[in-house]
């Protein structure tokens, strides 16, 4: 490899390390549109006098019930569900204190377990929970002697990493707002009361989902970085019917949440894709695999498009040095210049933008599986070959020490897409094409690189698949001549 090759390797290493490291610190984030949730001048000023003593930091005991598919934290000094694991994705929901009444604070209860119903006790004042959990399903009963009670429904606290924040946010359905769900960022979900069937609360993978058509709920604010979900509620009150679990399609439509998970501007295309996904997987039995057969489909049905952006690059690059010497001719004549280079277009048939026509397909597809793959649940533990989770970068090496931007882990599959990306440059990269455009074509392929180095590894698979099956093809292609 060139001297000059390696120096500019080594300039773009140190730029992306330090780009990435400083400027996302520099940068404000997008402001979210503002949640459009009933509220009043009180509840903004207010530190929430009926609730703000209820999320201090519990001492009293605590418990815990092994059920089908959580392990649930019950604290028995107030009768409540603190916090609740999922057992089949290994993690701690961020849903928490779901049942606890402000009377009840400073009660003390008697757990009992009945296979999947738990039941909280306090005999003396006559008051009994039942927390019945039926797969992701939990009913909420309550007995207790006051005509009128208020619960918290659940707390939730904001998410501290960044990329979890954009997809943590207020939901809610109802007869007045339409089919589609609303939707309101955490950050920006404003306290108030508000009617609705459905409603709660959801973050990257899971979400917590309230049916309820019988009274208003209020929404809350213990402090910035938490919101609660609070209910009026009497001895007459129904059980609370509550979902809780993972975003996958098919689990949430037996309740009438599909519409919980959106995927953007191309929800269609994301749509297909898990649909496409699911499909693969039932005969792989394993993503990693269902990733690089997706792959492989979506570049076949792009083919088409990818061999004419090929072939026209390849005549831009042909025309190279008639360019050059158009430049050299007219370079005091810039109007000229134009009207010649847009003649040499026209005389070998050559459109400029053909290069970019795969662009046009490929870039609504890639943000739709961008979306989906950040945020499909199954992919989280998922292993392949040396990754070890699908749902994050794939960390083949551990490094002894920690350095900007590369952190602890040495990441295998965005060093290969470098790679990859300065063989695809060299092989679309004629003699004649000027040391501005090779650097250029050097330049891009470390850079996206870098972009993926912190991705998770389902997608960087999928860009890697991609773009093995678009450099073989160059590579084919530039053994033959020109039609």
């Amino acid at each position: 490899m060139e001297k000059k090759v390696l120096v500019f390797l080594v300039i773009t290493i140190v730029f992306m390390m330090v780009y990435t490291h400083f400027i996302p610190k520099m940068v404000p984030q997008q402001p979210s549109p503002a949640s459009s949730v009933v509220s009043t001048p009180e509840d903004k000023q207010e530190k929430s006098e009926d609730s703000a003593d209820f999320f201090e930091e519990e001492t009293g005991q605590i418990e815990e019930a092994v059920l089908d598919e959580f392990y649930v934290t019950f604290s028995l000094t107030g009768g409540y569900i603190r916090n609740i694991f999922i057992k089949k994705y290994q993690e701690k929901l961020c849903f928490e204190n779901i049942g606890l009444i402000k009377e009840h604070k400073d009660y003390t209860f008697k757990l009992v377990q009945e296979g999947e119903k738990i039941i909280l006790i306090n005999s003396e004042r006559k008051i009994r929970k039942e927390f019945i959990f039926e797969g992701y399903l939990l009913t909420l009963k309550v007995v207790t002697p006051e005509k009128n009670y208020k619960m918290i429904i659940l707390s939730n606290s904001l998410i501290k990493k960044g990329l979890e924040q954009r997809y943590q946010e207020f939901f809610y359905k109802s007869k007045y707002s339409g089919p589609a769900f609303k939707r309101h960022p955490f950050k920006k979900t404003k306290p108030g009361f508000i009617k609705a069937d459905i409603l709660g609360i959801r973050d990257r993978y899971f979400c917590f989902a309230l049916f309820d058509d019988e009274y208003e709920v209020k929404l809350g604010r213990e402090k910035p970085d938490t919101l609660w979900i609070e209910s009026e509620c009497s001895f007459a009150s129904p059980p609370l019917t509550i979902f809780i679990g993972p975003q996958i399609p098919e689990e949430l439509k037996k309740y009438g949440l599909e519409g919980v998970i959106n995927y953007g501007f191309f929800h269609s295309i994301g749509t297909v894709m898990i649909k496409l996904l699911y499909f693969f997987n039932a005969f792989t039995k394993n993503w990693g695999l269902s990733i690089m057969l997706i792959s492989i489909l979506i570049y076949l049905i792009l083919f088409p498009f990818t061999a004419k952006s090929t072939k026209a690059m390849r005549r831009m690059q042909a025309l190279q040095p008639k360019m050059e010497e158009l430049k050299t001719k007219y370079k005091d004549a810039p109007q000229k210049l134009n009207k010649e280079i847009l003649q040499l277009y026209r005389t070998h048939k050559v459109n400029p933008l053909g290069g970019c026509l795969p662009i046009f397909f490929q870039l609504p597809v890639f943000f739709a599986l961008y979306q989906v793959l950040f945020r499909f649940v199954e992919l989280k533990g998922a292993s392949f070959l040396w990754i070890k989770d699908l749902s994050s970068p794939d960390q083949a090496f551990a490094l002894p020490f920690s350095i900007p931007f590369l952190g602890n882990y040495l990441n295998i599959l965005p060093i290969i897409i470098m790679v990859l990306g300065i063989l695809q440059q060299k092989f679309t990269s004629q003699s004649a094409a000027s040391q501005q455009q090779k650097t250029m074509g050097l330049f891009m392929g470390v850079f996206i690189g870098f972009i993926f180095y912190n991705f998770p590894s389902a997608l960087v698979l999928y860009w890697l698949i991609q773009n093995s099956a678009t450099l073989l093809y160059q590579w084919r292609i530039s053994k033959t001549s020109l039609a």
